[in-house]
């Protein structure tokens, strides 16, 4: 969708079927999965399964289509409302700028980030970047890579417990990193300015809580 997007993105135009999750990067309510199969038929084969107890009468002048000879469920709700809502309501020109907009936030923070003396970048795609609080006495020191794991595992929860911003975690390359995952379009340019003070002045205090926890011990 967009202009940019990588040649890996566009191999899944040769797929035949993809999963999306449209409550995350479609900015749909929670919770709705789907399917887009190329060839409807494939589903049909699969999963229609009608037992003598199934008396369904359909009229020959209109085709029914039977959700439930298409996936695993009988009874559903009618998730696919609120997809259709957030389609009609934003549009593909919609769609394009928030994504778009999701996009640049991460490659903006990335650079924060990588410019920051505390704090060390590890990683950036789509709408997604990955780093780390790493202490300037620690900046470079192979035998604190275990320390920094916990040390970064606690600024998560830390993190996580301050209401001021969720972060989740990734391992790369064997370290423990923050992830940013934008998928809301109301994340603003402000909130990822703000993350990495935010980060920072949260990593000394959980840094100095731990390393007077070792010296008493």
């Amino acid at each position: 969708m967009l202009p940019d997007a990588s040649a890996d993105l566009r191999g899944l135009s040769q797929a035949d079927s993809v999963a999306v999750d449209p409550h995350k990067w479609l900015y749909a309510p929670l919770e709705v999965g789907c399917a887009l199969v190329r060839d409807p038929k494939a589903l049909h084969d699969t999963f229609s399964y009608l037992p003598p107890y199934y008396h369904l009468v359909e009229d020959p002048a209109e085709k029914a289509i039977n959700y439930f000879e298409y996936g695993l469920q009988n009874a559903r709700g009618f998730r696919a409302l609120k997809v259709w809502l957030c389609l009609r309501q934003a549009g593909r020109e919609g769609y394009q700028q928030m994504i778009g907009e999701n996009i640049r936030l991460a490659g903006t923070l990335y650079k924060l980030v990588d410019a920051d003396a505390e704090l060390e970048a590890l990683s950036t795609s789509l709408s997604i970047t990955t780093f780390r609080y790493v202490p300037r006495d620690l900046r470079g020191r192979h035998d604190a890579e275990s320390y920094l794991n916990r040390l970064n595992s606690n600024l998560l929860t830390r993190l996580q417990a301050s209401g001021e911003v969720f972060l989740s975690n990734a391992v790369i390359r064997g370290k423990f990193a923050l992830r940013v995952c934008i998928v809301n379009f109301r994340t603003s340019l402000q909130d990822i300015e703000a993350l990495p003070k935010l980060v920072t002045r949260l990593g000394t205090d959980v840094d100095a809580e731990m390393r007077a926890q070792e010296v008493q011990s």
